[in-house]
């Protein structure tokens, strides 16, 4: 089946049937409605094609301030207070104390204030906590380096009281260890 197919909506058209038009630039057949539709003839470079839509353009920093969520931009201050007016009372302000101060100023090694935030763990190597495990695991070396202090001091226990007889057990526990366990003591995962 050959025929004319409309550049518009890409369907046939019946020129016996369908009301059709031919454009005056290129004579290419439409569908009346869809020349009407797009406001003129859809081939792309032909004269009677409507004008293109402007472009929208944005300045870069424009674009990264409205990326970033409302916590994490950039800060700009307040901005400053209008000039005094002639003849008008000048209002006090109250100086904050040092406490005040203290409490707003990030803490420092060279001040009294300390942050009372938890420190943060640096995650532990799993290749170290399986060498460990394999190697020394009968005296609980792989536990000692993931933070498990209780079960590195039972297992080194049970190795040092048994004179080394019960080794082999400490070695096993410390095999399950190995295959089971894949966070340290604070729950930061090992990694790779």
């Amino acid at each position: 089946m050959t025929g004319t197919v409309c550049p518009y909506c890409r369907a046939a058209i019946d020129t016996a049937v369908e009301e059709h038009l031919s454009c005056p630039g290129c004579d290419t057949q439409h569908h009346s409605d869809c020349y009407a539709e797009n406001g003129g003839c859809t081939v792309f470079g032909c004269r009677c094609a409507p004008a293109e839509e402007p472009k929208l353009s944005i300045a870069a920093p424009d674009l990264a301030h409205a990326a970033l969520p409302s916590s994490v931009r950039p800060y700009s201050p307040p901005p400053p207070p209008p000039p005094p007016i002639p003849g008008a009372p000048v209002q006090e302000v109250e100086e904050p104390s040092v406490e005040e101060l203290g409490a707003s100023v990030v803490p420092s090694i060279f001040g009294p204030y300390y942050s009372e935030t938890e420190p943060v763990h640096e995650p532990k190597s799993r290749t170290g906590f399986i060498l460990l495990g394999a190697l020394l695991g009968a005296f609980g070396a792989h536990n000692f380096y993931a933070g498990y202090k209780k079960k590195a001091l039972a297992q080194l226990a049970i190795t040092v009281v048994t004179l080394g007889f019960a080794g082999p057990m400490s070695w096993i526990w410390a095999i399950i260890d190995v295959c089971t366990i894949d966070c340290d003591n604070y729950g930061v995962n090992f990694t790779s």
